[in-house]
């Protein structure tokens, strides 16, 4: 086991190959260079794989392969946002109080307000009850 991270170590694999490498294949090689035991490869991988998507050096090629960020050209790795948002906002993407508030509530709570008076709790009134604590 080296005094290196798991992401440094991850990154000397990488660089070294000359192609990107599978996620799978990766992992299995950072725990042979570190030593990890089946007991611990479990219990560390969620960790690893999620240092692995937040590190800037590292970039995912798409399904689940990864390679060095240095390697390649902005155009190539960057994700264009405008293609996973919109200025419009759908219908079914509205918050539910939005909902309400296009003038729906009168309507919604319609039969709640005939019913309040049928509704309304009468406490016990017996006085025995009270002696009895």
């Amino acid at each position: 086991m080296s005094n290196k991270s798991l992401l440094d170590v991850a990154y000397e694999i990488i660089s070294q190959e000359e192609n990107s490498i599978s996620f799978n294949s990766l992992w299995v090689k950072v725990c042979e260079v570190e030593g990890i035991d089946e007991n611990d490869k479990i219990g560390k991988i969620g960790k690893f794989y999620t240092s692995l998507v937040t590190d800037g050096r590292f970039v995912n090629l798409g399904d689940n392969t990864w390679d060095l960020r240095s390697k390649y050209t902005f155009d190539k790795v960057h994700i264009d946002m405008s293609d996973c948002y919109s200025d419009e906002e759908e219908e079914e993407d509205k918050d539910p109080e939005e909902l309400l508030s296009d003038g729906d509530e009168d309507e919604i709570f319609k039969d709640d307000d005939e019913n309040d008076d049928e509704s309304e709790y009468e406490p016990d009134t017996d006085s025995d009850s009270e002696e009895d604590l």
